[in-house]
C-alpha cells in the first residue's frame, strides 16, 4: 500500500484572525521589496471585520521612522479606504471608517521630526496630497450628510475628529475649511434621536471654529455667528445638557456628596448655641466623606473630567458667537420632566470641576473656561434678567 501524499498538520496553539495576518503583511518593516497590493487584497481587507485593538497595537509599535519606511503601504491604505468610502458599498464603508479612525488616531500622535511634511508623506505623498485630501473631505461630507444609517454617519464624524484633533498643528485641517462640513453636521444633529450623540458633531464644530481663528476669517466661526435655526440650536443644547450630566455623574460615582440630614445638635452648633446641644446626640455624628484612593495610590479625581469635557470648548465658542444660543441655553427646559435642565446640568458640572480644580492643571483650565462662559452670559443684561427670573 502506497503511503498517503497528505501530511498531518499540527494544530496551532492559537488561531489568528485573517484580518490580523493582513495587518502584519501590510505593516511589516522587514520586506525589502515594496510592491503594490492587489485589488483582491484590498477587497478582502475591507470585507473582513476590523480588529481595532489589534490594528492599534501594530501601529503603536511602529515609530515615526518606521512609518516613513513603509510610506508606500500607508499611502495605499489611506487612498484605498477613501475609495471604499466613496463607493458606498455596504459593509466596506463601515470597515473603512473604523480602520481610518484607528489609523489616523495612532499615526498622528507620533512625534515626527518635521510634523507637517512627514505626516503628509505617510498619508498621501507630497505630489498627491491635494487630490487625496480633497477626496477625503468630500467622502466624509457625503457620508455624514447621506450615510446609510446614523451609526455609519457617526463613524464618519469620528474619522473627521481623529484627523482634526491629530493634525491640528498642520495645514491638513484647512481642507475641511475648503469643504464646508457645517451643513452636514447640523443635519446629522437634527436626525439623531439620542441626545448624547450630539457630542461628537458639536465637538467637531468647536475644533474647526478654533482652527487658526486669529490668522484668517474662519468660515466656521462665521457660521456660528449667523446660525439662527432655533430647532437645531435646541437639539444641540439638549445634547450638551445630557453630556454635562454624564460627566458630572462620574464625580458622583467616585464619592457621593449628599448632605447629611439636619439634627437638633447640628442645628444648634450651626447657629452658635452648641452649649445647649444634648451631650449625647440621638443620631451618630456625621463624618466627612473620605477621599477614595485607587489600588495604585492615585487620586481618581485627578483624571476627571474625562474626554466628555471637551464639549465645553464648543459651548464657549457658541456662547461667545451666538446670542440665540445663549438665550436658549438659559431658558430651554429638558424634554424629560425627570431630567434637570441643560443650564442646570452645566452649572452642576462647573461646580464639581471648580471644587476639584486643584487636583490637575487640566481641571483648572476647564474651570476657567466655564467661568468665562458664565461671564459672557452675565454681562448681557437681558440674559442676566432671565437667569434670575423665578418663573424659569
Amino acid at each position: 500500500m502506497e503511503p498517503s501524499p497528505l501530511t498531518q498538520q499540527h494544530r496551532p496553539s492559537s488561531f489568528q484572525p485573517k484580518i490580523d495576518s493582513l495587518y502584519e503583511q501590510l505593516l511589516s518593516t522587514e520586506d525589502s521589496d515594496r510592491n503594490e497590493f492587489s485589488d483582491g487584497f484590498w477587497q478582502e481587507f475591507f470585507l473582513l471585520r476590523p480588529d481595532k485593538p489589534g490594528l492599534h497595537r501594530r501601529l503603536d509599535r511602529l515609530g515615526p521612522d518606521d512609518l516613513l519606511q513603509i510610506e508606500a503601504e500607508t499611502q495605499q491604505l489611506f487612498q484605498r479606504a477613501i475609495a471604499h468610502i466613496q463607493s458606498g458599498h455596504g459593509v466596506s464603508v463601515e470597515t473603512a471608517l473604523d480602520t481610518l479612525t484607528v489609523f489616523l488616531d495612532v499615526i498622528l500622535a507620533k512625534r515626527y521630526t518635521n510634523p507637517s511634511s512627514d505626516i503628509i508623506t505617510v498619508l498621501a505623498g507630497l505630489d498627491e496630497v491635494d487630490n487625496a485630501f480633497l477626496a477625503f473631505a468630500n467622502a466624509i461630507e457625503s457620508v455624514v450628510r447621506t450615510g446609510q444609517s446614523v451609526e455609519v454617519r457617526q463613524k464618519a464624524v469620528q474619522v473627521a475628529i481623529a484627523l482634526t484633533a491629530g493634525a491640528y498643528q498642520t495645514s491638513l485641517v484647512s481642507y475641511f475649511t475648503h469643504r464646508d462640513l457645517f451643513p452636514c453636521l447640523i443635519k446629522y444633529i437634527q436626525d439623531v434621536d439620542i441626545p448624547t450623540r450630539v457630542f461628537e458633531p458639536f465637538l467637531l464644530l468647536g475644533l474647526l471654529a478654533n482652527y487658526n481663528k486669529f490668522e484668517f476669517r474662519n468660515p466656521y466661526r462665521s457660521r456660528l455667528e449667523d446660525f439662527v435655526n432655533d430647532g437645531a440650536i435646541q437639539k444641540v443644547i439638549q445634547g450638551f445638557g445630557a453630556v454635562c450630566c454624564r460627566s458630572r455623574d462620574q464625580y458622583v460615582a467616585i464619592r457621593e456628596d449628599i448632605e447629611e440630614g439636619w439634627t437638633l445638635s447640628s442645628t444648634l452648633k450651626y447657629i452658635g448655641l452648641g452649649v445647649l446641644a444634648p451631650s449625647r446626640p440621638s443620631t451618630p455624628t456625621p463624618t466627612p466623606h473620605p477621599t477614595p484612593i485607587t489600588e495604585d495610590g492615585k487620586d481618581p479625581f485627578a483624571t476627571l473630567p474625562d474626554t466628555d469635557a471637551s464639549i465645553l470648548l464648543s459651548a464657549y465658542d457658541f456662547t461667545n458667537a451666538n446670542k440665540l444660543f445663549c438665550f436658549n441655553l438659559i431658558t430651554l427646559r429638558s424634554e424629560n420632566p425627570k431630567t434637570e435642565h441643560p443650564f442646570s446640568a452645566f452649572l452642576s458640572l462647573t461646580s464639581y470641576i471648580l471644587h476639584h480644580a486643584h487636583r490637575s492643571q487640566r481641571s483648572t483650565l476647564y474651570g476657567l473656561l466655564n467661568l468665562t462662559t458664565l461671564r459672557i452670559l452675565l454681562e448681557d443684561q437681558s440674559l442676566c434678567i432671565k437667569i434670575f427670573d423665578p418663573a424659569l
